[in-house]
């Protein structure tokens, strides 16, 4: 059972990934390259959060619950500091490092969506 899970949680990081490194290629060849940037920042969430599971299994001994308390622990952790980088962002007017710190927010949310669906069995 955890195994089918992991198995869903890695496909869907994997298809994240590719995902916005086709965007990241796509956007380059525009010669757009504050918004492949963009989407290379969000890859590099999913790719954090791919290898925060991996650890996650490695460390838990088979323990669904444990897999869970540790990615869930790991999501709500990191992205504080996000918040307070986007904090600092606003109060310094700069916006690029508050759409960056965006993304990777959103990204998480995503994340948190997604391993919550899986985890508990609705998809």
């Amino acid at each position: 059972m955890i195994e089918e899970k992991v198995s869903k949680l890695n496909s869907y990081f994997e298809e994240q990934i590719a995902i916005c490194g086709r965007r990241n290629k796509e956007l380059l060849d525009d010669e757009r390259t504050d918004e492949a940037n963009f989407e290379k920042v969000k890859g590099n969430v999913y790719d954090i959060f791919r290898t925060i599971l991996s650890v996650a299994v490695k460390t838990s001994q088979g323990d669904s619950n444990a897999v869970q308390h540790f990615f869930v622990q790991k999501a709500q952790q990191i992205p504080s500091s996000w918040v307070t980088s986007y904090d600092k962002a606003k109060q310094h007017n700069d916006v690029v490092k508050m759409q960056i710190e965006q993304i990777k927010l959103d990204a998480i949310g995503e994340i948190k969506e997604k391993f919550a669906k899986i985890w508990e069995g609705a998809e």
